[in-house]
């Protein structure tokens, strides 16, 4: 058996190592890509912020999306320990995270509206996999929880100022 296919095993089991395994890589994985991010500078700045009377830095971002990471590893396995019907599900969870990490990059460079757009359309992908979750176990889309407060709270400061709401 090979490295590779030793890791995705590993990921892929049900029991507490594959908790582990499952939570420690994606969580592994976007401390390395903040990480990047910060040392380039790449997709640090963002227009939603441009309105609060503070300037939250890609620090704090990052933090919190290295927590958030920890929450779709989480999830990811909950909804493994469903077994075959799971299939769908846990390949819902996996997009989720990718779409993260390409989310990131891109609202970094977008325009305000296309930024909105981006939180929005992250919104409504969320609220499908967590949807898609239930009918499989409530309990596993509570762990998606943490990652739907705080696109919300995205949604809720990047269209405030659209809709003449101020939050700050």
């Amino acid at each position: 058996m090979t490295d590779t296919a030793r890791t995705i095993h590993v990921i892929n089991r049900t029991d507490w190592l594959g908790l582990l395994a499952g939570t420690a890589l994606p969580l592994l994985a976007a401390m390395f890509l903040y990480a990047t991010m910060l040392a380039t500078g790449v997709g640090l700045k963002s227009p939603a912020f441009y309105h609060l009377p503070f300037e939250p830095t890609g620090r704090l971002s990052a933090a919190i999306w290295v927590a958030l990471f920890a929450f779709y590893g989480i999830t990811r396995w909950a909804a493994l320990r469903h077994g075959e019907r799971a299939r769908t599900a846990v390949r819902l969870v996996e997009a989720l995270m990718c779409w993260a990490v390409i989310y990131t990059f891109i609202a970094g460079y977008a325009s305000e509206f296309w930024f909105d757009v981006l939180n929005v359309g992250s919104l409504c992908f969320g609220l499908f996999v967590a949807w898609r979750l239930a009918r499989l176990s409530r309990f596993v889309a509570v762990w998606l929880a943490p990652t739907f407060f705080w696109k919300v709270f995205a949604v809720a400061i990047s269209l405030g100022p659209v809709i003449g709401i101020s939050f700050f």
